[in-house]
Formats: structure tokens, sequence, C-alpha cells
């Protein structure tokens, strides 16, 4: 996939300036961090604004505001037979998404690189319309609206097995998702993760008199996006296997759904949504007494074919057996696999995918031991002979 320029206004630079900005006013302490939101999110539509996006609108977020509601001036206008008195405020300032819409290319093929072009929207803060329901407020409303605090991310890296320390982000970055050239961008990445995780403080701060722009080195503007990619992969990362992270993002959720704006089919939602719950957890369900069925012969089998490996010691079969079953546990309680046709064959495929260092080293050991023994064995077998002929 490739992006390029589309019209006449250069979202790419524009996008990038508006984050470098950001970013440099929270490095300088002129302006916060954005108040611990977890998410912004769309009340008419529903829309989560995530990766760049959820950069933009935390830097476009108004002073004081801990508000993650946005709306588009058509819907505000649309509001008006709901809410008379709805209207923006004096001097209301848009905010800046951004969108990738496939373009087709001039003699382009079948088969060809899909390219994309960036398409922008205008959003307001829900802080900057006058007339809009407050937020409603949760049972774990401090929780989902941003409550999260260094508590949370103490439960996270304890959820991990990871020691908390000085600018512990690039570190876990590149242990979240396998990328070691993580490194060339270690202060941006860390910077763009203290905006967007804001909610886990603590969890990224890069040192306080670097400076990054997101024109500097040879990626240009794409830096940026690049980076904000990275830490949205990290923050799923970090849903599936932390169960303080999954139940923080669970409770968003349904601080959303209790924001949402109501219509005439507020009702038919709300139904269809408790049914894809239910759906959801019998889902989960069926998949962990799959899994807890599976036999170790037939993880054996699995590893056997993943990795070329003809035989497993039974202690080696035993602890890649029960690491596989702890991690299962941890992501389908997390929802990892919601709407998902995956066997429990597959996931143990994923599993190895996944933790393949983990397994290899294991295998290692285990053929060292299968070693040992064999050599133990021949030395013990070779003994009667010796002492007959003495």
């Amino acid at each position: 996939m490739s992006l390029q320029r589309s019209g006449r206004r250069d979202y790419f630079s524009e996008v990038s300036v508006r984050v470098s900005r950001h970013l440099e006013a929270m490095r300088l302490g002129t302006g916060a961090a954005p108040a611990g939101l977890a998410c912004h999110f769309n009340p008419l539509s529903g829309t989560v604004y995530q990766g760049i996006n959820h950069l933009l609108l935390n830097a476009a977020l108004p002073a004081g505001s801990a508000d993650p509601r946005w709306l588009t001036w058509k819907q505000i206008d649309g509001l008006r037979q709901r809410f008379a008195d709805i209207r923006l405020v004096n001097g209301a300032q848009a905010a800046l998404v951004v969108f990738a819409l496939p373009v087709m290319r001039a003699g382009g093929m079948p088969g060809d690189d899909a390219v994309y072009a960036l398409k922008g929207c205008s959003l307001f803060n829900a802080a900057q319309i006058i007339g809009l329901p407050p937020l409603a407020v949760s049972s774990d409303m401090d929780l989902a609206a941003g409550g999260g605090n260094r508590r949370l991310t103490e439960l996270a890296l304890s959820d991990l097995g990871w020691t908390d320390g000085p600018n512990v982000f690039p570190a876990l970055a590149r242990h979240c998702l396998e990328d070691a050239a993580l490194d060339e961008g270690a202060v941006l990445l860390s910077r763009v993760a203290s905006s967007m995780l804001s909610w886990l403080p603590g969890l990224a701060e890069a040192a306080p008199m670097a400076r990054i722009s997101g024109h500097d080195g040879a990626e240009g503007p794409l830096a940026i996006f690049r980076a904000a990619h990275a830490v949205e992969r990290v923050r799923a990362w970090l849903g599936r296997h932390s169960p303080a992270v999954s139940a923080f993002e669970r409770a968003g959720n349904e601080f959303m759904k209790a924001n949402l704006l109501a219509d005439p089919s507020l009702e038919a939602r709300k139904l269809a949504l408790a049914a894809e719950a239910a759906r959801f957890a019998a889902r989960r369900g069926a998949l962990w007494m799959e899994v807890s069925m599976l036999a170790i012969a037939e993880s054996t089998q699995l590893t056997a074919s993943h990795f070329g490996s003809q035989e497993l010691l039974p202690e080696t079969e035993a602890e890649l057996y029960g690491r596989f079953q702890d991690w299962a546990r941890r992501s389908i309680q997390a929802g990892a696999y919601d709407g998902l046709s995956v066997t429990a064959r597959e996931l143990f495929g994923w599993f190895l995918a996944e933790e393949e260092g983990m397994a290899r080293d294991l295998l290692r050991l285990d053929d060292s031991r299968r070693r040992r023994r064999r050599a133990a064995s021949a030395i013990d077998m070779a003994m009667p002979g010796l002492a007959a002929a003495g």
C-alpha cells in the first residue's frame, strides 16, 4: 500500500506540523497532556478515532476539556431538531482528522498495489458545543473517562512481568512489535505514546531535552503516521496481554456506549449490542473449552510441524503446553478473537508464531537434555562390558 497527496491541500505536511507542535508543547510544558483520555469518539456515528486521528484530536483538544465527544458541523446542524438550543461557542476552532481513501491510478492494472489518498474532515469538541447533553456517568466513570493513574501503569507492567523504569516505552514497544528498527525513532515514538497513552502515565517519558519533528530524517511527514500506528499496535498488544488494560478498555467501551446520543433506533441498537455481547461471551466460552480439550500430544505434533523437530521430552511438552494454555486464556478473556472463526489448533499456531523466541529456547534446552541423557545411557550400557573385560 502507498499513500499520495490529493488535491491542493497537503494533508501529510499539515498533520505533521499540527502533531509536532502538540508534542513540542508537551515537551516544553506549555501544553498539557490530554487529561488521560483513552479514546475520542463521535457520539452519533459511534466512530472511535484511532492512530493518527487520536493524536490529532489530542492536539486540538480545547484547554481544560476532558470531553472525548466530537461532531462535524453537519451533525451539529442536524441535531437542531432534537436540541433546539444547540450551537457552537464563539471562536470555536475545528480539529482535523484524516482518512485514507483508495484512488484509481491512470494506467493501473489489476493486482497493482493499492494507492490511497488522504482526505480531511473537520470536527468540533463537545466542550465547544452549547446545548449538548452532559456526559453520562457510568459505574466505571472514573476509570473509563481517564481516571487511570500510575497504579494502572504499575498493574499493566506487573501483568506483563515487566520492570518499571525511566523511558521504558521504547524497549517495551520493541518487545511487543518485535521490531528492532524502532530504535531509530525511539524519541518520536515515546513522544507520540506520551500523548496517545496518557491514561498510562509514566509509561512513555522521553528525555526532556530531546527535540523531535515529523519533518526530520528521510521519512519526512510519514514518520509521525508510522509512530502513531506503532503506538496503536502496542496498545492492542497490551489489551491482549494485560488484564488491567483489558478491563480499562472494556470500561471505556461501556462509557462510550452510555454517551451515544439517543435516536429513534437506540433501543434496537442496545438490544443488538446486548445480543452481540452474549454471542461473544458464548464464543469465548466455547473457544476456551476447545483449547482446554486440546491434547498435549496434538500440541506436540503441531510444534514438530512448525519447527521441524522430531520429538520432545515429556517435561518440555508439559512446559510448552502450560504456557500455551496461559497465553490462550488471557487473550480469549481479553476478547482478542471476538468475531473471528478460529480453532484451538490455529490458536496454537499463532501462539508459536508470537512466542517463537521462547519456544525455540525451550526446544534448544530440550535438545541439550536429550543429548545428555543419551550420553549417560551410553556410559551405563558400556559399564558391564568393561567390568567383564577386567
